[in-house]
């Protein structure tokens, strides 16, 4: 069987918006990676300074995926869209004018609200154009051209960077500039043309996204589970990079770290297919609590890991749990929620995501001042391992 087969068949929209996540997965990953060398190299910042900017940016990320999600409910998700995408594309032009000034830092955080106020609009539309039948395979075809688009990123800000930093910026500007011309051609707002609701569909509309988990623990517990999840994954772009310098020199520890996000992304590429093929069938629960046991071990390794084989070989293993989380999280998160509220729920999802990544690295900054890097990735792999164990008893019930 062609794993790609799966794929064939989804609505011309949804084609469509997965290039879009794309290209705005490779625009961020253009500049973002990039901010605290940028403000350390470029601009004086002590390394302090710079964290704590970085901070701020997150929590701007956290308000702007909230604010996106709530306007795709209440307004046009295209509009909202194609709105914040050229707001991005106008001050990352601007930021490219004047990247040799300190203003540049003021546009790229102007940029973090707006950006994530595009992602939960994206998905909110892929979710309006999916058939019941087919929302795993949207979803995964979503992640999938979010990863060859990660992939392209890095390569051309690599190359910009030093000789051309303008260019960084200039390309993100392009980056979110093409997806107007692709959304705004190519596709209708399902959510802005439906049908005038009724007052019992007007009354929960109105009802806010945390209402909704008041009434609803099951969908705050699960929240707080993907945050766990992600504050557990994002230690991979901050305490692995440490390990590998430590334990085998700058040189290689920073060949190596980039080695391995290589790796990764050609690991989602050709296991992403077959995967989903495989367990799209299965309920969303089940397979993250498969994707736990994914993250156990391929985290938790990394406690014994003492050569570099060892530690590309688990990118196979934990690539196996991200790719179940990343494809099933959403979709049961939208499932939970009223069919009024798919921004908002979108907009929880990248709440959650963006709470682990705000977390994440303070939590293990905080236990490397008394702990070493094994035992930090052994406290990671309990972190998974309950969370699985939560997931599972969450999917235990909802299967009675």
């Amino acid at each position: 069987m062609n794993m790609f087969s799966q794929y064939k068949g989804l609505p011309r929209q949804v084609y469509i918006l997965s290039a879009t996540k794309g290209a705005v997965n490779m625009g961020m990953i253009i500049v973002y990676p990039f901010l605290s060398l940028l403000l350390t190299s470029r601009f004086g910042f002590s390394d302090t300074e710079a964290g704590l900017i970085v901070v701020i940016a997150s929590a701007i990320s956290i308000i702007g995926s909230i604010i996106g999600g709530k306007l795709a409910d209440a307004w046009s998700r295209k509009y909202v869209f194609l709105i914040s995408a050229a707001f991005v594309s106008a001050v990352m032009t601007l930021a490219g004018f004047w990247a040799d000034s300190m203003i540049c830092v003021l546009f790229i955080m102007a940029s973090y609200l707006a950006v994530n106020a595009v992602l939960p609009t994206i998905s909110a539309m892929i979710l309006d154009y999916s058939p019941v039948d087919k929302k795993t395979e949207c979803f995964s075809l979503q992640y999938l051209s979010s990863n060859v688009g990660g992939s392209i990123g890095p390569v051309l800000a690599g190359a910009l960077f030093y000789s051309h930093t303008k260019w960084i910026f200039f390309s993100m500007a392009i980056a979110f500039f093409l997806p107007l011309i692709w959304v705004g051609l190519g596709v209708k707002d399902l959510h802005h043309q439906a049908k005038i609701l009724s007052p019992a569909e007007t009354q929960k509309k109105e009802e806010s996204i945390l209402s909704i988990l008041r009434h609803h623990p099951v969908l705050l517990i699960f929240t707080g589970c993907i945050a766990l999840l992600t504050l557990s994954y994002i230690n991979l772009d901050f305490l692995l990079p440490l390990q590998l310098s430590d334990s085998f020199g700058l040189n290689a520890g920073s060949k190596t770290s980039s080695l391995v996000w290589t790796i990764n992304g050609l690991v989602v590429i050709t296991l992403t297919p077959s995967l989903i093929a495989k367990t799209k069938e299965n309920h969303p629960l089940f397979n993250i609590a498969i994707a736990c046991i994914f993250y156990v071990v391929g985290l938790g390794a990394y406690a014994f890991a003492d050569s570099i084989p060892f530690f590309l070989v688990m990118i196979l293993v934990w690539t196996s749990g991200e790719i179940l989380i990343s494809t099933c999280a959403a979709i049961y998160i939208a499932d939970q929620t009223p069919e009024t509220h798919k921004g908002r729920s979108m907009a929880l999802y990248e709440f959650a995501n963006g709470m682990g990544k705000l977390l994440g690295p303070l939590t293990s900054g905080l236990l490397l001042s008394r702990l070493t890097y094994g035992q930090v990735w052994l406290c990671i792999a309990v972190i998974c391992l309950v969370t699985g164990l939560v997931i599972a008893g969450l999917y235990r019930k909802s299967s009675k």
